[in-house]
């Protein structure tokens, strides 16, 4: 066997041994969608954390990728090797085995920092995400007070972690999940100081949470406005849940614990919002966040 089909050897086995069974499941799936269909008619409303949930499946899916294409291609190098070696007729030496050697150990290093640098990025998307669940299931309980609660609201190359449209005002809520430390315990160490301009947390200081509120709330101001054809005022809030909040200062952005929520439903407006502007307000808040669809089965054009 010559040199050249030697080298072959293992790419031509690594083709029949994954790609053609993958290619063969890739159409058995398809046909199978094709004589299914979603026995939803619409799209579906995005829940808490909806951009943090996609970005997950694609980072475990990434995961997936390399945790089965690294050891794959060291063992196709050495596979290359062995295959040249003793199916091509060509002599072994030192300087043959060490590039080997050094090529799979290149394809080994970079596979695995690869993996570790998705794995971290997964772990934080996870805090984040369990994070805004924690505090959907604590707002969603205003409903019983009559509020509409809306998740994930897409804006302008960001999205809202919630909206809560009550009579008595509107909020635009802004999640942050922040880890403890493992060696402090006690009331001190769960203990979140905001003095108005800043968050002061037992080892560091941040400022972006409230600005990035603020932010939001400014705009999800004017695009209602803009949507209802009528002033609608909006205020920022911070939530951040686990950590025990207390206020020195004020500040037009309202920060706390996501179980102490209640004052929300309380709003701040003397006057409460008509029946017929609040209606207005949820439909273009519902329309917005109505876009998930479904994936169950095979694709089907969903009505609206």
């Amino acid at each position: 066997m010559s040199s050249s089909l030697a080298m072959l050897l293992p790419l031509m086995i690594t083709l029949v041994v994954i790609v053609i069974p993958g290619v063969a499941l890739h159409f058995w799936i398809a046909h199978r969608e094709r004589t299914k269909r979603s026995p939803h008619v619409s799209q579906l409303l995005r829940g808490p954390g909806e951009s943090l949930r996609k970005e997950m499946e694609n980072t475990f899916f990434d995961i997936a990728t390399f945790l089965s294409i690294t050891p794959l291609m060291a063992l196709l190098v050495f596979a290359i090797h062995v295959s040249t070696s003793y199916f091509g007729g060509r002599p072994e030496s030192p300087s043959r085995l060490f590039i080997s050697v050094s090529l799979a150990l290149c394809v080994l290093g970079f596979g695995y920092y690869k993996l570790s640098t998705l794995v971290r990025k997964r772990a934080k998307l996870r805090q984040g995400y369990e994070g805004e669940v924690a505090v959907a299931q604590e707002l969603n309980q205003l409903m019983r007070h009559g509020a509409a609660i809306f998740h994930d609201v897409p804006g302008d190359g960001f999205n809202i972690d919630h909206v809560l449209v009550g009579k008595n005002g509107i909020y635009a809520i802004e999640t942050k999940s922040r880890m403890k430390s493992m060696r402090d315990k006690g009331k001190d160490a769960a203990k979140v100081v905001f003095d108005g301009k800043c968050l002061v947390f037992p080892t560091w200081k941040e400022t972006q949470p409230l600005e990035q509120a603020a932010i939001q709330a400014k705009w999800l101001s004017k695009w209602l406005s803009s949507a209802v054809g009528e002033p609608v005022e909006v205020r920022p809030a911070v939530a951040l849940p686990g950590w025990y909040v207390e206020q020195i200062g004020r500040s037009s952005v309202h920060v706390f614990n996501p179980k102490m929520a209640n004052f929300l439903a309380k709003g701040w407006l003397r006057e409460p919002l008509s029946s017929v502007l609040l209606t207005r307000i949820e439909h273009q808040l519902d329309q917005r966040c109505r876009n998930v669809e479904p994936t169950l089965f095979g694709k089907q054009k969903l009505t609206l």
